[in-house]
């Protein structure tokens, strides 16, 4: 037999920010959230035949998710993407990087091993292109 999962408590995860002076409410990500974080991230890759060709907008998946899980003080007014992009590198990888923790969102090993494995081809490929002569 299998053991139970129980979520009896499903509020979400809640921590005060403060940015510039200003309170702020950093929430765990809805289910929403991350449905249209994941659809944002998986838009950014390109595949033709099978194969990677090209990547874009991934600097953008980090004030997305800020966004979607930053909310004014009084916790239900969201943070507009355009005012976390306005904010200091700093405060939005801060941000962003607590937002992935307190929803789950960390990449487990085996899926960074993965990516690592896809980059090092992808660098092998592009090192090979290098070598050919051009004509």
């Amino acid at each position: 037999m299998m053991d139970e999962i129980r979520f009896d408590d499903i509020t979400p995860i809640e921590e005060r920010v403060h940015v510039g002076g200003q309170e702020y409410v950093l929430r765990e990500t809805s289910g929403d959230a991350a449905v249209r974080y994941d659809n944002a991230r998986l838009g950014c890759y390109e595949y033709q035949d099978g194969k990677l060709v090209r990547v874009h907008g991934l600097a953008n998946l980090e004030p997305l998710l800020v966004s979607l899980c930053l909310f004014m003080g009084d916790g239900t007014t969201p943070v507009p993407e355009a005012t976390v992009k306005a904010w200091p590198a700093r405060v939005q990888r801060t941000l962003y990087a607590r937002a992935r923790e307190v929803s789950g969102m960390n990449e487990p090993p085996q899926a960074l091993e993965k990516q690592i494995e896809l980059l090092q081809r992808q660098l092998a490929e592009a090192r090979s292109r290098e070598d050919l002569p051009k004509g």
